[in-house]
């Protein structure tokens, strides 16, 4: 029989198979239970970046604003580009201009190219003077991927989401 891999949902330590009530590294209860929503947030960490990723893809297509504040977080903090790319395109799906200041961080970082680019598409979306602008400046970006796509962006128009 193939053993189930389980993670704490605090500190994502594999939980060893079986009935246990509390975490054995940080002893979190495993019995709580959590909402959908409330687990998806919390998968924005797992270690396994695919699901962290995935997590990220899904709160976007839910489009409910309460993920905003952790989708910007995963874009800037997740130790994965494909997590923060992710999280960048859910940010995009949701269009809520909160996301603005921090898209505008990743492009000045000078962030992986995938996530640039990701970034740039975003802003392309918010008529916003802050997006306009950020778009303007990458128009100077060191990729030329990026300064390809930040002048499409900039030429485009903006459709309401």
């Amino acid at each position: 029989m193939e053993r189930l891999t389980r993670f704490c949902p605090e500190c994502w330590a594999e939980v060893p198979a079986g009935e246990q009530a509390v975490c054995p590294a940080c002893g979190a209860s495993l019995a709580e239970e959590r909402d959908f929503f409330e687990k998806l947030l919390r998968a924005l960490w797992h270690p396994e970046r695919t699901r962290a990723a995935t997590a990220a893809t899904i709160l976007g297509q839910l489009g409910d604003p309460r993920a905003v504040p952790s989708l910007i977080e995963a874009a800037l903090h997740a130790r994965d580009f494909g997590v923060q790319e992710a999280a960048v395109r859910s940010l995009k799906q949701i269009g809520d201009p909160r996301a603005i200041p921090a898209l505008v961080v990743l492009l000045r970082w000078e962030s992986p190219l995938p996530v640039r680019l990701a970034v740039v598409e975003a802003l392309g979306s918010f008529d916003d003077p802050r997006a306009r602008e950020a778009l303007r400046s990458a128009l100077n970006d060191p990729s030329e991927a990026v300064r390809r796509a930040a002048r499409e962006a900039w030429e485009a128009p903006v459709r309401p989401m």
